[in-house]
C-alpha cells in the first residue's frame, strides 16, 4: 500500500543552518587530524561532530562519547542511530541485523568492540521468510562503553573485510571513566527505565588505578517487553495484527580489565567481556493458518577475550610495540515452538488452549582467535616529518550450524531430527599493513596506508547430517582470496579558522558461509550454491570543509562510494519436473551483479549562541543535515540508502554543570517511489479455455515472471520532538530524564517498512494494510534514570 506525500521543503531547512552556522567556529571541537588512540576517544556534543580523519580512523568519523551516551539515554541500537544522519538500521521484526551506512546495511557495514569484528549475520531469502533461525548482528551493552565510533565510508584498511560502507566501533569503559579526579578507585551505581519498552536497566561498576595497577569490573542487567507502536486498532492474530507481539527479554552483561604496568618499558593485560541474553515471543502475527500458532526463545551468547604485552622503550627510533591475543566465542540460536489452537465445533470459536506440534531448536556457533603484531615508531624527518606504523596478524573463524527438530510431538508419527544446512567452515586469516603519517608544513599533511590481506575459506567435515541438495554437491572445494586494500589522505590548513580534507579508501567484503555454499531444492523454490563468487568491493571519496573557532563548529561534507561486484542473491525461472509434472519454480542464487553508486552530502554545526547574540553562556544551538541518492547497475533501488534526515535543537548546560536541557526537533523524509524500486516475481495465465461447468473462460496455464515494481510500504514525512536533560543535586549523584516523541506523532520509519517480507508466515502485513498499525514508532514516551558514582 503505497503512501502519497507531498515534497519535502528543504529550501527553509537548509538556508536556516547555513544562516545561523556559516561563521567561521569552532570552541570546543573533536575535529582532529592526529594519530590517537581508543584510551584518548573523546566526548562529544549531543547528536556528535563529524570527525573527518585520516589517521586510523580511515573514514568520516562521527563520535558519541560516554557523556552523550547516558545524557540522551541511549539503551540500543535503533536509540544510538536517532539523531544521526545518513545512518539507519536493518529492522526485521524479532531481529535487528546491523546498521545501514553509505548506501548499504547489514554484513557491509562492520561492528566491532575494540578492534575485534563481530560475525556477520548467516541468513539467506529462504529463511528470513519463516523466522526460524536467529541471523541477528550482535553488539555491546552501552552501559559498558566509553563511546562508539560510527565510522562513514570504506574502512577495510582498519577492519579488513566487512567495512564497504562504513563501521561501528565500540570502546569499552576503562578505570579511570570510573573513577573522579585525585582518586585511585571508584564505584557506579546505576538504575533507568524506558516506557517505550517497559525496561529496567540496573548497571553496578568498580575500578582502581593507581601508578602500577589498573582494574574495572562491570556488570549490567535489562529486562524489558516489546516495543510499543502508536498504532491503533484490536485485531491481534495474524498478519493483520494491529499490536505487537507480546515479548519478554533479559540480558546480562559483563566487562573486566586489569592491567599491570611492571616497569616504564612493559605493560601487560587481560580484558572481557560479553553477554547472555534472552527473547521471548509469543508470535501472534504468525501467519501460517488462522488455528496455527508459534512462540519463539531467541538466544545469543557471546564472550570476547584479550591478553596483550605492551613495550615503549626508551628509544631514537621505536615508540611502542604491541601484541595482542583475541579470543571471540559466539552462539545465535532461535527455539520455535509451534502448534494449532483446538477448534470448538459446538460453539464454533477457537478454544482458549494450544496443542504443541513442533519445537525447532536452530543455532549457528562461531569461534574466533587472532594473534597480531603491532609497531609505531618514533617520527624521522625525510622531506616530512613521518610517522610510520605496522601491523601483522594471523586469525582463524570456525563457523557451524547445528538444529534440532521435534515434529508430531506426542503423535505416532514423532519424529526427531539432528542435522545441518551446511558444512561447517574455517576461514584462515593472514594480514599486513603499513601506514605513514606525513606533517610536510603547518599548512599540509597527509597519510596513506596499504593492506594485504590472505583469507582461505574452506568447508570442513559434516558435524550432522544434511539435506539432499547440501550432499548432492558433495563437499565443496576451498577458496582463496587474496585482497589489497588502502587509503590516502590530505589536510590543508586554510587559515587559523578553517580546514579542508580529502580522503579516498577502499574497502572489501568476503562472501559469507551461507552466501557461497548454502543448497536448497524444493517444488517452490530452490537456493544453488555460487563457490565461486568473488569479494565485494568499495571505493570512497570525500571532500569536507571545516571551520573552526571560539563561536562553534562547521562541517559541510560530500562524498561518493562506489561498488564493485556487489554480491546480491538473483531469482532466475526454471522449470522441474515432479511428482510427474513439470513446472515452473524460482530459482535463487548469490552472484556478483556489476555495480553500484551511492552520491550524498553531510552538514553539521553547532554555534554558542552567547558569542553572537545576547543569550546566557551555555546556550548553543544544534543542526544537521544528510541526504544521499544512488541505485544499483540493475533497475532495481538499493533500499538501504537512508531518506533525507534533518535534526536541529537547542541545548543550555550551566556553567556550573550541575544541569542542562537538550532538545532535537528531527525532520525524517519520506522514501519516494522511484527510489524504492524492487524486482519481483509474479504469475500470469497464459492459456484461457472455456469451461462448460462456470460458463466462462478460466485459466488452464500459467507462468511465472519478473518484473520491477515499487516497494509496497513508503513511509511519509514525519517530525519529532525530544527534550531530555541532567541534574546533580550532589558531586556524587546524577538524575537523567526524557521525554520522546513529545508531540506524540504517529510516524513510521523507512527502516521498519522495508524489513517486511513480502512473502512468508513472520513479519508480514496482510493484503489490506491494517498490520501496518504494529509498525509505527513509539508514541510519547519517557527515560529516567538515577546515578550514584563515588
Amino acid at each position: 500500500m503505497r503512501q502519497k506525500h507531498p515534497n519535502t521543503p528543504l529550501l527553509p531547512i537548509v538556508a536556516s543552518i547555513f544562516a545561523v552556522l556559516s561563521s567561521p567556529a569552532f570552541a570546543q571541537t573533536t575535529h582532529t587530524n592526529h594519530i590517537t588512540t581508543d584510551e584518548e576517544l573523546p566526548s562529544v556534543a549531543l547528536a556528535a561532530q563529524t570527525i573527518t580523519s585520516v589517521r586510523t580512523k580511515v573514514a568520516t568519523t562521527e563520535r558519541i562519547g560516554r557523556n552523550d551516551l547516558a545524557n540522551a539515554m541511549i539503551n540500543d541500537t535503533k536509540d544510538l542511530v536517532r539523531y544521526s544522519t545518513d545512518v539507519g538500521v536493518v529492522d526485521n521484526g524479532r531481529h535487528l541485523k546491523g546498521f545501514a551506512m553509505r548506501g548499504v546495511e547489514g554484513n557491509r557495514v562492520g561492528i566491532s568492540i575494540d578492534g575485534v569484528t563481530l560475525p556477520d549475520s548467516e541468513e539467506n531469502t529462504l529463511y528470513a521468510r519463516y523466522g526460524n533461525f536467529n541471523p541477528s548482528r550482535m553488539s555491546i551493552d552501552t552501559e559498558l562503553v566509553r563511546g562508539v565510533s560510527l565510522e562513514k565510508g570504506s574502512n577495510s584498511f582498519n577492519l579488513g573485510s566487512g567495512a564497504l560502507g562504513g563501521n561501528v566501533e565500540y570502546h569499552t569503559l576503562n578505570a579511570n571513566n570510573l573513577i573522579k579526579a585525585g582518586k585511585q578507585a571508584g564505584i557506579l551505581v546505576r538504575t533507568g527505565y524506558a516506557s517505550k519498552n517497559n525496561e529496567w536497566v540496573n548497571t553496578v561498576g568498580t575500578a582502581y588505578q593507581d601508578g602500577q595497577l589498573e582494574a574495572v569490573a562491570m556488570y549490567s542487567n535489562r529486562q524489558g517487553h516489546e516495543t510499543k507502536s502508536n498504532g491503533t486498532g484490536n485485531i491481534s492474530i495474524g498478519s493483520s495484527s494491529q499490536k505487537p507481539d507480546p515479548a519478554k527479554h533479559r540480558q546480562n552483561s559483563y566487562l573486566g580489565k586489569i592491567a599491570w604496568q611492571i616497569n616504564p618499558d612493559h605493560r601487560i593485560g587481560i580484558l572481557i567481556n560479553g553477554q547472555n541474553g534472552k527473547n521471548h515471543t509469543n508470535e501472534r502475527s504468525y501467519s501460517l493458518l488462522e488455528s496455527a500458532w508459534r512462540e519463539a526463545d531467541d538466544y545469543q551468547k557471546r564472550t570476547n577475550a584479550n591478553i596483550f604485552y605492551e613495550y615503549t622503550p626508551d628509544s631514537t627510533w621505536l615508540a611502542k610495540l604491541k601484541a595482542d591475543y583475541d579470543d571471540q566465542r559466539t552462539v545465535l540460536s532461535a527455539i520455535n515452538y509451534k502448534g494449532q489452537i483446538p477448534y470448538d465445533w459446538s460453539t464454533k470459536t477457537y478454544k482458549d488452549e494450544k496443542k504443541l506440534d513442533e519445537i525447532y531448536n536452530r543455532s549457528f556457533k562461531t569461534n574466533y582467535q587472532r594473534l597480531s603484531l603491532g609497531t609505531q615508531f618514533l617520527p624521522i624527518r625525510l622531506f616530512g616529518g613521518h610517522t610510520l606504523s605496522a601491523k601483522v596478524h594471523m586469525a582463524r573463524r570456525d563457523f557451524l550450524n547445528i538444529n534440532h527438530d521435534r515434529i508430531g510431538i506426542g503423535a505416532s508419527y514423532e519424529t526427531d531430527e539432528v542435522y545441518t544446512i551446511q558444512y561447517p567452515i574455517r576461514t584462515t586469516q593472514f594480514g599486513i599493513s603499513l601506514k605513514d603519517n606525513i606533517q610536510w608544513s603547518d599548512l599540509l599533511s597527509t597519510s596513506a596506508g596499504i593492506r594485504y590481506d590472505n583469507q582461505k575459506v574452506a568447508p570442513q567435515e559434516l558435524n550432522a547430517q544434511c539435506g539432499k541438495a547440501c550432499t548432492a554437491e558433495g563437499k565443496p572445494n576451498s577458496k582463496t582470496f587474496g585482497i589489497w586494500s588502502g587509503f590516502f589522505g590530505m589536510n590543508i590548513q586554510l587559515s587559523p579558522d578553517w580546514k579542508t580534507n580529502y580522503l579516498i579508501s577502499s574497502g572489501y567484503r568476503i562472501p559469507t558461509a551461507s552466501e557461497m555454499y548454502f543448497s536448497f531444492k524444493n517444488p517452490y523454490g530452490t537456493w544453488k550454491s555460487n563457490p565461486h563468487l568473488k569479494p565485494e568491493h568499495s571505493l570512497s571519496q570525500s571532500l569536507s570543509l571545516q571551520g573552526y573557532g571560539n563561536k562553534g563548529v562547521l562541517d559541510a561534507s560530500i562524498y561518493q562510494s562506489q561498488y564493485k561486484d556487489f554480491l546480491f542473491e538473483q531469482t532466475s525461472l526454471i522449470e522441474q519436473t515432479s511428482y510427474g509434472r513439470t513446472h515452473q519454480t524460482p530459482m535463487n542464487q548469490t552472484v556478483n551483479i556489476d555495480k553500484a553508486k551511492i552520491l550524498g552530502f553531510e552538514l553539521q554545526g553547532k554555534l554558542n549562541l552567547d558569542t553572537v547574540i545576547l543569550a546566557p553562556k551555555g546556550l548553543k544551538f544544534y543542526g544537521s543535515l544528510g541526504y544521499s541518492k544512488g541505485k544499483l547497475s540493475t533497475d532495481a533501488s538499493l533500499l538501504s540508502i537512508q531518506p533525507i534526515k534533518t535534526v536541529v535543537g537547542l541545548d543550555y548546560e550551566a556553567p556550573s554543570g550541575r544541569w542542562g536541557v537538550f532538545s532535537r526537533l528531527s525532520h525524517l523524509g519520506a522514501k519516494k517511489a522511484k527510489d524504492a524500486q524492487i524486482e519481483d516475481v509474479s504469475s500470469r495465465c497464459i492459456a484461457f479455455e472455456f469451461d462448460d461447468w462456470f460458463g466462462r473462460k478460466i485459466c488452464r496455464r500459467t507462468e511465472l515472471y519478473k518484473q520491477i515494481i515499487t516497494a509496497p510500504y513508503l513511509n511519509r514525512r514525519s517530525h519529532t520532538l525530544d527534550v531530555f536533560g541532567f541534574y546533580k543535586p550532589t558531586d556524587s549523584t546524577t538524575v537523567r530524564a526524557g521525554v520522546y516523541n513529545l508531540l506524540n506523532k504517529k510516524y513510521h520509519t523507512w527502516d521498519a517498512l522495508r524489513g517486511i517480507n513480502a512473502y512468508g508466515t513472520t513479519n508480514t502485513v496482510d493484503r489490506d494494510g491494517k498490520g501496518l498499525e504494529r509498525f509505527y514508532a513509539p508514541g510519547r514516551n519517557f527515560s529516567v534514570s538515577l546515578e550514584y558514582q563515588f
